[in-house]
């Protein structure tokens, strides 16, 4: 077929003998192309041609903001190496999730932690308040009992079990090496355990 536009005229090339063969003539044979079936094949390639043009644009959306992910530093996302001193650090910072209900319906205790601008690191005594980038640890209180435990391991997640159905607490203290707490970074969790089913 040989059409270079979408014109109402739609001509195809036929050969003139019902043989074709080298050497044949060959003639034009046209026919009438409703108008409606044209307006149709616009449109088509009208949304065909849109919908090339947005995903090549998204595709060099995707790849630009990929390149400014990749171009930080591991400074940007690690913070300062462990073998730089730090002039006038920022404070430290102690943030903790609500206990996951799941486990909670079974006595358990199971929160999510992090913190900023301090390591978390079974590192203790004076001599360690010091040390820079800074390092210290948790303290861990449940129910405001006497007692307390440290958690130096940086797991991400302060898990106690043996809860009774009711009200708790457990309060999170972000401590220097020297267990002293760092201004502000106490946190109280209050819970409640459901009744057993």
């Amino acid at each position: 077929m040989l059409a270079a536009s979408l014109s109402p005229t739609r001509c195809e090339l036929h050969a003139t003998t019902a043989h074709a063969g080298v050497g044949d003539s060959i003639r034009p044979f046209c026919v009438k192309v409703p108008e409606s079936e044209l307006t149709e094949l616009r449109r088509f390639r009208h949304n065909a041609m849109t919908l090339l043009i947005t995903t090549l644009a998204a595709v060099a959306t995707g790849a630009v903001l990929a390149t400014s992910a990749f171009a930080q530093s591991a400074r940007d996302v690690r913070g300062a190496s462990p073998f730089e001193t730090i002039e006038n650090e920022p404070a430290p910072k102690l943030i903790v999730d609500p206990p996951l209900p799941g486990p909670l319906a079974q006595g358990l205790f199971q929160a999510q932690y992090r913190t900023e601008n301090v390591h978390i690191v079974p590192v203790f005594g004076e001599g360690a308040l010091k040390a820079s980038p800074r390092i210290g640890h948790l303290h861990i209180t449940v129910n405001d009992h006497e007692f307390l435990w440290a958690d130096s391991g940086n797991t991400n997640t302060v898990d106690i079990a043996g809860f009774s159905p009711g009200d708790h607490k457990v309060k999170i203290e972000l401590v220097d090496a020297n267990h002293n707490v760092f201004a502000g970074q106490s946190v109280t969790v209050p819970f409640t355990v459901p009744p057993a089913k």
